[in-house]
C-alpha cells in the first residue's frame, strides 16, 4: 500500500532487515516467527521452535554475537537471510532462515562474559580471515540467546496465545487453559459446545469465575460480547409443575389413607406452584429493524445469546428474552418469501393499527423455545 507521499510502503520484515537497530530484540524475533507461521504462507523457512530439542539448522533464526569492544546502543545489529549447508529436516519447514547479530549478550565483545583478552584473540583471528573461533563461540551464543527468548516467551500471555494458534497446536497454551478453568470450561468435555467461540468467552473469565452472576454483571457481559444494550428484570414469577409425590390425594382403593392430606401440614391444592425467585428476563432495548430481524428465532445470533446467558446464569435459573421494537420501524406485513419484509409469525407480523407512533412492542421468547427448523419434523 502506498504512503501519503505516494511511495510504496515497505513491509515490517523489510523495515526490520533495513533498520534492525530500530527494533527491540524480543519484538524482532516475534515478528519473524509470526510472519513465517502465518496460515497460507508457503515460505521455505525453517519453523521449529527456538531453543527446542532440534538441530539448529531447523530453527528459524540463527543468533550471533558482536565481538567489538565499542559501546553498543541497539539490541539487534544486523539481520540477513542465510542458508546453511547442513542437512535440515524438511518436515520442520524449509532450509532458509534468518541470521541475526545481537549486541546485548554473548561470550565475547563489550557485553561478553569472557575476559577482554578472548575478544582480542577473536578480533585478531578475524583480521587474518579465520572465523573458526568466532563460529565456535557462536554455537554457545545461539543456544544461550535462544533459551533467553524462550524464557521470555514462556511468561508472555499474548505471545503464548499467538504462537499456539499460528502453529495450529492441538493442546492449548498454559494461559488459555488457566482462563478456561476460571471460566468453568477447563476440561475438554466442556469445550467447543457453545455456538460462540470459546476464546471469546475466556475474556470474561473474571465474571464467569464468580460463584454467583449479578444482574449488572450479566448486562455488562452481554453488552460487551454482543454489542446489545440490555436490562435485567429480576423476580419474574412463573408456575412450575409440582412432583407427583408431593401432591395431595384423597383416600381411594389404591391409597386407602390418601397421600399428603393432613390439613395445615402437607395438604396442597392444585398441581402447580408459583415461583418468583428462579426466573429473570433479559430485555433488549429498542434497535433498528435490520438488527431486530437478525435476532429472529432460529437465527445464529439469538441461539448464541441464549447459550451465553445460560452459561453465565447457570442451569438452575430460568430466563426469557424480550426484544423491543418501536412501532415506527414496523414494516407492513407482506406475503413474500424473500427480502427484509419476509413475514415471521410472532416476530414481525404486527397487524394492529391502533398503536401510536413511538410506542414500543415487546416480544418475549422463552429460553427453551425451539427454532423453526427444530420444531418441524424432518421429512
Amino acid at each position: 500500500m502506498a504512503t501519503t507521499g505516494r511511495r510504496q510502503s515497505a513491509s515490517v520484515i523489510a523495515q526490520l532487515q533495513a533498520s534492525p537497530y530500530q527494533f527491540e530484540f524480543f519484538q524482532a524475533v516475534r515478528l519473524l516467527e509470526s510472519t513465517i507461521l502465518t496460515p497460507g504462507d508457503s515460505s521455505p523457512y525453517a519453523n521449529s521452535r527456538l531453543g527446542s530439542a532440534t538441530q539448529p539448522c531447523n530453527e528459524l533464526v540463527r543468533f550471533k554475537s558482536q565481538t567489538s569492544l565499542a559501546f553498543v546502543s541497539a539490541d539487534v545489529l544486523s539481520l540477513q537471510k542465510s542458508e546453511d549447508n547442513c542437512t535440515a529436516d524438511t518436515s520442520e519447514g524449509g532450509t532458509n532462515r534468518w541470521e541475526m547479530e545481537v549486541g546485548f549478550s554473548g561470550l565475547a565483545g563489550s557485553q561478553g562474559v569472557l575476559p577482554y583478552f578472548m575478544t582480542e584473540v577473536v578480533q585478531q583471528e578475524l583480521k587474518e580471515k579465520n572465523s573458526a573461533l568466532k563460529d565456535f563461540l557462536d554455537l554457545f551464543n545461539h543456544r544461550h540467546i535462544s533459551l533467553l527468548y524462550r524464557a521470555w516467551q514462556k511468561y508472555q500471555l499474548p505471545v503464548n496465545y499467538e504462537q499456539s494458534h499460528l502453529r495450529l497446536e492441538k493442546e492449548t497454551d498454559l494461559f488459555t487453559q488457566v482462563l478456561a478453568s476460571i471460566a468453568g470450561m477447563g476440561t475438554s468435555e466442556l469445550r467447543y459446545r457453545l455456538p460462540v467461540p470459546d476464546d471469546a468467552v475466556f475474556g470474561l473469565a473474571g465474571h464467569l469465575g464468580r460463584q454467583q452472576c449479578s444482574a449488572t454483571g450479566l448486562a455488562q457481559m452481554v453488552r460487551q460480547f454482543f454489542g446489545l444494550t440490555v436490562s435485567i428484570d429480576q423476580f419474574q414469577g412463573q408456575w412450575d409443575e409440582l412432583p407427583t409425590d408431593v401432591l395431595t390425594r384423597l383416600p381411594c382403593t389404591v391409597k386407602p389413607k390418601g397421600v399428603n392430606n393432613r390439613l395445615g401440614m402437607d395438604t396442597i391444592i392444585g398441581t402447580h406452584c408459583f415461583q418468583a425467585q428462579n426466573k429473570f428476563r433479559v430485555v433488549i432495548e429498542p434497535m433498528g429493524y435490520d438488527d431486530h430481524m437478525a435476532m429472529a428465532p432460529g437465527g445464529r445470533k439469538l441461539e448464541a445469546l441464549k447459550a451465553f446467558v445460560q452459561l453465565c446464569a447457570g442451569v438452575e435459573m430460568d430466563f426469557e428474552i424480550s426484544a423491543t421494537l418501536v412501532t415506527d420501524q414496523v414494516e407492513p406485513v407482506q406475503l413474500c418469501h424473500q427480502g427484509a419484509t419476509k413475514p415471521l409469525l410472532g416476530w414481525n407480523t404486527h397487524m394492529s393499527c391502533e398503536q401510536k407512533c413511538g410506542d414500543q412492542v415487546y416480544i418475549s421468547l422463552s429460553a427453551d423455545q425451539m427454532s423453526p427448523d427444530e420444531a418441524l419434523p424432518s421429512a
